[in-house]
């Protein structure tokens, strides 16, 4: 810590914690970070994620932080809800659970206990429970000598109770957002008890380390704008091109603005957006609105998708006549439309993205691996592809012939096949590597939401 730093020390003087962000923020990595760096106290977690999903984010941890997380397993003694909770808790109410974590609690040598994902332990009818279960167990650790830190998705129905409730109770509120510019971490701590706010902090993901520092003022009001965004379809498109500007710009750093008509695109243009994205056939009518568009807004870099397979010389200098800067055809590279997008929004955001991401051979030594990248760069909003192939045993494996294209070869003779900024649409480039195989399923994170579904 460059400064500030006496005074921020003192909040680990404090009994509870409330650790808040999205589903993305990485709020448990930065836990882990502050027992191992700050407290250096092992913790007694409790979480309502199954062993396999919360096990494989630790072990994501120690490898992708090997530096500070080596002995990450060893600090940590985790409890799992029980399979018949919500019978439980309808039956007995949630004195029960008070009871049992009131046990495990002073009966255990642990200094530091985590609830982690408070939100999932409630469901909507719940939420007035949830003054009594968190009062409850702030005064227990209170009483026997113990810290809480309570994590929570602040996306969660119940998180504006939650909170309500956190500003009564709890010492210390410790807010992550994502800066997306830098990729890094926002952390915004509060201590409630005294009512005082410290200076924004960042956390850091470098490549074998972490660090939380202080930020300087004038990086902070740098990253602290929104970019706006507009997507324009004056046609509708047969392929999800909309979805795939959404999935690339849906992160903190960016607004993004749908607009389905003239009206619609008028409305927005009072604004001011960055980006302007035009998704159009090839007509003299659309052109002429793109000519509209730029009339009113000289400044915003337009990117626009023909609903063509191609895109024609007299396309090109037709664009640049009515204020396009970047033409594409819907057979683009994903790759040219991401780095146009880039220029055009004046940020890296996309190949910081990526250059942040776990650092692997492109042939995998596990499927393990293959699933720590995926939830990586659906984490980091990464456009990618997994592919899963039935190959014959003595079908050769070779390297892939792109550098972000990744695979393993499983006992089951499956080949799992990990490509980054591709489309399923693509697959046929895909399989010319490989000779005599079968392609068995296809994923993506623009159509199917579940990741586990990949790899079933």
């Amino acid at each position: 810590m460059q400064n500030n730093e006496k005074d921020f020390y003192q909040i680990l003087d404090n009994i509870s914690f409330i650790i808040s962000g999205d589903s993305k923020s990485g709020k448990m990595t930065l836990f882990f970070y502050m027992m191992s760096q700050l407290f250096k106290k092992k913790a007694l977690i409790f979480t309502p994620q199954e062993f396999h999903l919360f096990n494989r984010r630790v072990k994501a941890c120690m490898q992708q932080y090997y530096t500070q997380f080596a002995d990450l397993e060893e600090s940590l003694n985790v409890h799992y809800l029980k399979n018949d909770w919500k019978s439980l808790k309808q039956r007995y109410g949630f004195d029960f659970f008070i009871q049992e974590l009131a046990y495990l609690i002073t009966h255990s040598e642990e200094e530091l206990i985590v609830i982690h994902r408070f939100g999932e332990y409630f469901e909507f009818q719940d939420r007035y429970e949830i003054q009594h279960v968190y009062s409850s167990l702030v005064k227990l650790c209170f009483d026997h000598g113990k810290k809480i830190v309570i994590i929570v998705n602040n996306t969660h129905e119940n998180y504006d109770q939650i909170h309500k409730v956190a500003d009564e109770f709890t010492d210390v509120s410790i807010k992550i957002t994502v800066d997306d510019i830098t990729n890094n971490r926002l952390v915004n701590i509060r201590d409630l008890f005294h009512n005082y706010e410290y200076p924004l902090l960042q956390f850091q993901i470098l490549k074998n380390s972490l660090l939380l520092d202080f930020k300087e003022e004038d990086t902070l009001k740098e990253s602290s704008s929104v970019k706006n965004v507009l997507i324009c379809e004056l046609d509708k498109f047969h392929d999800n091109f909309f979805d795939v500007c959404k999935y690339i710009f849906n992160k903190p750093g960016f607004s993004v603005k749908r607009a389905t008509s003239l009206q619609t695109i008028l409305q927005h243009m009072f604004v001011s957006p960055d980006v302007v994205i035009v998704l159009m056939k090839r007509t003299e009518e659309n052109f002429e609105t793109v000519q509209s568009i730029k009339m009113y807004l000289p400044n915003s870099p337009i990117v626009a998708i023909l609903d063509q397979s191609f895109v024609r010389s007299e396309d090109a200098h037709k664009a640049l006549r009515y204020g396009i800067d970047e033409l594409f055809s819907n057979e683009l590279v994903l790759e040219k439309l991401i780095l146009a997008f880039e220029k055009a929004s004046k940020t890296l955001f996309y190949t910081k993205a990526m250059e942040s991401l776990p650092k692997y051979p492109n042939i995998l030594n596990s499927l393990d691996e293959m699933k720590t990248l995926a939830q990586a760069c659906l984490d980091k909003h990464i456009l990618f592809s997994v592919f899963v192939f039935k190959i014959s045993d003595e079908a050769a494996i070779s390297r892939p012939s792109r550098e972000y294209d990744y695979l393993f070869k499983g006992e089951d003779s499956k080949l799992y096949y990990l490509a980054l900024n591709t489309a399923s649409k693509d697959v046929h480039n895909i399989m010319k590597n490989f000779d005599a195989s079968e392609l068995l399923c296809s994923w993506e994170p623009i159509k199917q939401t579940d990741l586990e579904d990949c790899w079933a």
